[in-house]
């Protein structure tokens, strides 16, 4: 949520444009290869993040934690330093445009109301449909770095700004909120030990009791927080874990399709193919041809 976080050489290369002294945007289209960790101390700030793809959680100031969430906005907020955290998953695919004001406007944004005064607060909601054209409008935009391009930039900063504050006052009226998961430190960690479990044992027959077991934790807690934290559930993540390992397969081995299948920890070849099919819209006999075709090319 903040500048240092999405500057951080961690993450993917980005678009970046620092418009004037009051406005910078990021653009992030990418897949992480790594989780993606942050703490630290900031000073006032005044971000708004618009995410059509990605997921992962933060905290500001060791407020309970705020979980990013697909097709959703957040508007970041504090007069003074402020302590943050951010989490964002590996293997998912992010699709998010942040933009950055100056201190100039956070005494205007105070005098909105939309949290206590004097602290730092972080406000989201479902993105509308005029803010999902004003991120498409800002996206486009950035194509553009002539003069009178950057003044059209700043205006569509400003005015997805507006938005952003006129829908959550409007939700604040309403007393309609989003509710938010709460995940605790320890049952993060936790969590993050069920992923990288299911990782290393996707081929062996799991269940979600197994897994809950290994971590310490209940199912209903391993449900509930791993679909929050990565935004998948236990069972799709492994079967994500199964289907990474036959396209690992497909491509560097000679092996049959139902050895392949059985290795990753499928039952047999058409319960592979169902699911690779879905994922990656084609079969794996199709996907193994293509992938020789490519490499005999080169």
């Amino acid at each position: 949520m903040t500048e240092h976080n999405l500057n951080d050489n961690k993450l993917p290369p980005m678009d970046f444009l620092q418009l004037t002294s009051r406005i910078s945007l990021r653009c992030v289209e990418a897949t992480l290869e790594h989780d993606v960790e942050f703490k630290g101390e900031y000073g006032p700030h005044l971000s708004l993040v618009m995410m059509l793809e990605g997921a992962g959680h933060f905290m500001l100031n060791q407020q309970g934690p705020q979980h990013y969430r697909p097709q959703s906005f957040w508007l970041s907020f504090s007069q003074h330093n402020c302590c943050g955290y951010d989490f964002f998953p590996r293997h998912h695919f992010y699709h998010l445009l942040m933009i950055e004001f100056s201190a100039e406007l956070i005494e205007q944004i105070a005098a909105c109301g939309l949290g206590p005064a004097g602290q730092a607060w972080v406000r989201s909601a479902a993105l509308t449909d005029e803010l999902s054209r004003q991120m498409q409008a800002l996206q486009q935009g950035l194509h553009d770095r002539s003069p009178l391009g950057l003044l059209h930039l700043e205006s569509l900063a400003l005015e997805a700004l507006w938005l952003a504050l006129r829908e959550l006052q409007q939700q604040q009226l309403t007393q309609k909120n989003l509710p938010v998961a709460r995940t605790y430190h320890r049952e993060r960690k936790r969590l993050i030990a069920a992923r990288d479990y299911i990782g290393q044992n996707a081929a062996q027959p799991l269940s979600v009791e197994d897994v809950a077991s290994y971590a310490g934790l209940s199912q209903m807690t391993l449900k509930r927080g791993f679909r929050a934290m990565f935004g998948i559930t236990p069972w799709n993540y492994v079967i994500e874990c199964r289907l990474r390992e036959a396209q690992r397969l497909l491509e560097s081995s000679p092996l049959s399709l139902n050895d392949i299948a059985l290795h990753c920890g499928f039952a047999h070849a058409s319960h592979m193919t169902r699911f690779f099919q879905r994922k990656y819209g084609q079969t794996p006999g199709r996907y193994r041809s293509t992938s020789e075709q490519t490499l005999s090319a080169n």
